[in-house]
């Protein structure tokens, strides 16, 4: 398996927080759940073969993605095809409330959906596919991203300050920030605030609180797993209880956090379906 982790240069650093390339993936399970990570994704797909979405009960077949597709932000886990013959993608991670440069639309409209690209970027999406097939290298297929994802934003270079803070707060402090408390830091009233959150971030202020809080753990999980107090991880999280912290993070995983280091796979945020 070939895999490349790249990180913009300004000015597209302010917007893009990774590109990831990699090839040839082929991991010993063939469906896997993708957890709530507070990202959205553009990814572009380097193969002619279709990928799938799942059912996360039933596990049957609920939508195909082919080329290229937007994964919005997540309130829930999403069970996605884990392999298939000679994988090969491009993955564009934004930045927290900077997909809009690139989707000019509301972002909240993709919250828990998988998109075809091509209904938000048009033609132009598959004419960069195509010429990121033409480059061997994923060095190559990096500096190429760039030019295209610079030009996207050409006219689109605004930054919302409100936005930015209130994202800052939560990621700093995910259990310390209400909505009449973010309201009042930057002059909104509570309505208008949820409004342009939406539209700018993907999801409703609490929810993208909860959202981070629940990464906080499944980071704290990934680093120190074998240290794990349950009550003191809890109330260090800004959970009320631990009943409330097994709540939470089963409503966003589908397993109880001691099943989840069980489960969990090789890459954060990935569980594989056996």
């Amino acid at each position: 398996m070939e895999l490349v982790f790249h990180q913009p240069t300004l000015p597209l650093s302010n917007y893009i927080e990774l590109i990831t390339y990699y090839k040839d993936y082929q991991p010993g399970f063939s469906m896997e759940r993708f957890l709530p990570d507070g990202g959205i994704d553009l990814v572009v797909d380097l193969t002619s073969v279709t990928k799938h979405i799942y059912d996360n009960e039933s596990l049957t077949e609920i939508q195909s993605c082919n080329k290229a597709w937007i994964s919005g932000m997540r309130t829930e886990f999403i069970t996605i095809q884990a392999s298939a013959p000679a994988s090969e993608m491009v993955v564009i991670r934004f930045r927290p409330g900077m997909a809009w440069s690139f989707v000019h639309l509301p972002v909240l409209e993709m919250k828990d959906r998988v998109i075809d690209a091509e209904l938000v970027f048009g033609k132009e999406i598959l004419k960069f596919r195509e010429q990121l097939l033409e480059l061997p290298v994923a060095s190559d297929k990096f500096k190429l991203a760039e030019e295209y994802l610079l030009q996207r934003i050409k006219n689109h270079t605004e930054v919302h300050p409100a936005i930015q803070y209130c994202i800052g707060q939560m990621q700093g402090y995910p259990s310390g920030n209400s909505v009449k408390k973010l309201a009042e830091k930057t002059g909104y009233s509570n309505k208008h605030l949820i409004a342009i959150f939406g539209k700018y971030a993907g999801l409703a202020p609490k929810q993208y609180e909860r959202v981070i809080k629940f990464q906080q753990v499944v980071q704290l999980l990934e680093n120190k797993p074998e240290r794990v107090k349950w009550s003191g991880l809890a109330l260090d999280c800004g959970y009320y209880d631990q009943a409330h912290f097994i709540n939470e993070f089963k409503n966003f995983s589908g397993f109880n956090p001691k099943a989840y280091l069980e489960a969990r796979g090789d890459f954060m945020n990935y569980i594989p379906v056996r």
